[in-house]
């Protein structure tokens, strides 16, 4: 779990330098968000639950 975490936060500096090279909306910056999701949803998967089966509320969609 902590390898993952790492890696999400390597994934999301090299999201933001390439923002703030090419813009927002540049295709490598889409191309490394949608790898960052990723990474993020398996985290979320192997978070584990709460007697309800749900997740924390911190993490659930507002």
């Amino acid at each position: 779990m902590e390898e993952l975490l790492r890696q999400i936060e390597t994934e999301r500096k090299k999201m933001h330098n390439l923002a703030r090279q090419y813009g927002l909306a540049a295709p490598e910056v889409l191309e490394q968000s949608q790898l960052l999701d990723g990474l993020l949803n398996a985290y979320l998967d192997a978070m584990p639950t709460n007697q309800n089966n749900k997740r924390p509320h911190c993490l659930r969609e507002q």
